[in-house]
C-alpha cells in the first residue's frame, strides 16, 4: 500500500475547505505557490485530479469531494487523540453520573456557575444509583457515595459528609435546639437504599447511629420514612417536622434560610461523595476542570463538611 504525504492531505484539507490556495497558504503560514505544489504533488501521487481550475475559481472535483470528507474526519481524530495525549484538549461534551438526590440539591444549581467558568465543555448529567458501566453507558465519570476502588478505576473523595437535624425556621424555633423537644415534631428519615441491592443500606445504618449518638427513644420517636432523599429535603422545606439527613443535600437551602439546623447536630460519616472515572481518564483535561470546580465549590460553602 503506498503511503500518502501527510503534509499533502493537510494542506489538500484546507484548500479543499477555503475553496481557495491563496486562503489555504495564509491558514497554514506557507506560500500560495507551497501549497499548490503539494496539492500537485498529491494528484500525482493519487492519479486523479482533486480540484477543477476554472477563471478566479475553483471547485473540488468528484475525487476531491470524496477525499476531503473523509481527510476532514480523519485529521479530527487525529487532532483529538494529540489533545488528549498532550492534556490540552478542553473543549466538548463531558458526560457525569450521579444520585438524583445530589443532582438536584447540589449539582444542578451551581451548573451556571461552571458553564460561566468553562463555556468550552457541555456537560451533560445523568442520574442514576446503581454501578456504572463507562464504556457501555457512555459515562466520562460518576459521583457516588461509599465508592470503593476497584481495578481499572480512579476514585477519589472530593467531599466528606454528614448527619444532620435541619427545619424550616418556624419548625426549628419550636425545638430550640433541646434535643427533648424532637419527640414534639415527626422526625424525617431517608430510607432509600444509595447502594446496589446486595449492599448494606448505608443510610439506614448511619440513621440508626444518629438516633444512638442523640439518645433518643426510637419507640417514641414520630418517624416518618421517605424512599427518596430528595423528598426528606423538600418535607422539611413544607415545614412537616425535622429532617435527619445529609448535610451535603440541604447546603441550598440553609445558605438560603429556608432550612435552619436543629440542636447544632453534626455526625460526620465514614463515607462522602468520590469522583470515579477509568484510570487512564483520571488526567483528562476535561475531568480535571470539573474536579477543580467541584473542590472550589465545596471549599466555598457557607456550611462546612468535615
Amino acid at each position: 500500500m503506498q503511503n500518502y504525504s501527510l503534509n499533502g492531505l493537510r494542506m489538500f484539507e484546507v484548500a479543499a475547505r477555503h475553496l481557495s490556495f491563496t486562503v489555504a497558504a495564509s491558514e497554514l503560514n506557507v506560500t500560495q505557490a507551497a501549497v499548490s505544489q503539494q496539492i500537485r504533488r498529491l494528484e500525482d501521487e493519487l492519479g486523479a485530479k482533486l480540484f477543477v481550475r476554472g477563471k478566479g475559481e475553483l471547485s473540488l472535483s468528484a475525487a476531491g469531494q470524496d477525499l476531503a470528507g473523509s481527510t476532514k474526519a480523519a485529521l479530527a481524530i487525529l487532532h483529538k487523540s494529540i489533545a488528549r495525549i498532550t492534556n490540552t484538549e478542553t473543549d466538548g461534551v463531558l458526560v457525569v453520573s450521579t444520585l438524583a438526590s445530589f443532582a438536584s440539591r447540589w449539582l444542578i444549581p451551581r451548573l451556571s456557575k461552571f458553564q460561566e467558568k468553562h463555556p468550552d465543555i457541555a456537560l451533560h448529567v445523568h442520574t442514576s444509583g446503581t454501578k456504572v458501566d463507562f464504556d457501555r453507558d457512555g459515562v466520562d465519570a460518576s459521583i457516588r457515595l461509599a465508592a470503593k476502588q476497584e481495578p481499572g478505576l480512579h476514585v477519589e473523595l472530593i467531599m466528606p459528609d454528614a448527619l444532620c437535624l435541619v427545619a424550616s425556621p418556624d419548625v426549628a424555633k419550636s425545638v430550640d435546639d433541646t434535643f427533648e423537644n424532637l419527640y414534639q415534631q415527626p422526625l424525617i428519615i431517608d430510607d432509600s437504599r444509595l447502594l446496589d441491592e446486595n449492599s448494606l443500606d448505608i443510610t439506614g445504618l448511619a440513621t440508626e447511629q444518629a438516633i444512638a449518638v442523640l439518645e433518643l427513644d426510637k419507640m417514641k420517636l414520630d418517624l416518618r420514612a421517605y424512599e427518596q432523599s430528595d423528598s426528606v429535603i423538600l418535607a422539611a422545606l413544607a415545614g412537616r417536622g425535622v429532617a435527619l439527613t445529609r448535610l451535603s443535600l440541604c447546603t441550598g437551602g440553609l445558605d438560603t434560610g429556608n432550612l435552619v439546623l436543629v440542636c447544632n447536630f453534626n455526625l460526620p460519616l465514614e463515607f462522602g461523595y468520590s469522583l470515579v472515572c477509568q484510570q487512564n481518564r483520571a488526567d483528562d483535561p476535561k475531568l480535571l476542570a470539573f474536579k477543580r470546580w467541584m473542590l472550589q465549590e465545596i471549599s466555598n460553602q457557607s456550611t462546612s463538611i468535615d
